[in-house]
């Protein structure tokens, strides 16, 4: 067998891991940063039940939701502060 067309099939292949690597990267990343907003409006929901006896609610809205989906617990704690202080 040549030795060009070894290497070429090799080559071929690295090439093919790195494109398939590169395209999947972005979508797991949107699929876990849905996966955390849903988490998230649950989390905020959550609060919102638990809050009602105590006349206490958080706002849901997308800016809310992706940012505690983003930051995770420390967000949420973030957003419990903010309201906080704002009231």
């Amino acid at each position: 067998m040549n030795y060009g067309i070894v290497f070429a099939a090799f080559f071929l292949l690295i090439l093919i891991y790195i494109v398939v690597r590169v395209m999947f990267k972005p979508i797991k990343w949107l699929v876990k940063l849905i996966v955390n907003s849903i988490l998230a409006l649950v989390g905020i929901m959550v609060i919102n039940i638990i809050g009602n006896y105590f006349g206490y609610h958080l706002p849901i809205n997308p800016v809310s939701v992706i940012g505690v989906g983003v930051l995770g617990v420390p967000g949420l704690l973030l957003l419990i502060l903010m309201n906080f202080l704002m009231l």
